[in-house]
């Protein structure tokens, strides 16, 4: 009796063990994505720094400002699409779990 009470409430839960797995994922992947483009932006500040005190003339600095920017708009934005990526994918494959539990407690409700 207890073996069968705990099988139905392990099979109750399955979606919501599911979907926390999930999100649990994703946000580790998003976690991670962050982590790596903090790193570069770090990593490229310092180096910007450090080249732009070696700067003699005001036109170098600017030229050295502007490759900095560039770099840090690129990292920013490939961030911002892997993200996105990440997110697009996560939501796609909750949709599909829900169309399935969905469809499994249809089947079980006509039974």
């Amino acid at each position: 009796m207890f073996e069968q009470f705990n099988e139905q409430f392990k099979n109750a839960m399955k979606p919501m063990t599911d979907l926390a797995t999930l999100n649990m994922s994703t946000m580790q992947e998003l976690a991670e994505k962050q982590n790596a483009l903090y790193s570069s932006l770090l990593s490229e500040g310092m180096a910007y720094f450090e080249k732009a005190s070696q700067q003699k003339d005001l036109m170098a600095l600017a030229e050295t400002q502007k490759s900095y920017m560039e770099t840090v708009q690129t990292s920013v934005s490939d961030a911002a699409k892997s993200n996105y990526a990440i997110l697009n994918d996560a939501q796609q494959k909750a949709g599909e779990l829900m169309k399935g539990f969905t469809s499994d407690f249809t089947a079980a409700a006509k039974k």
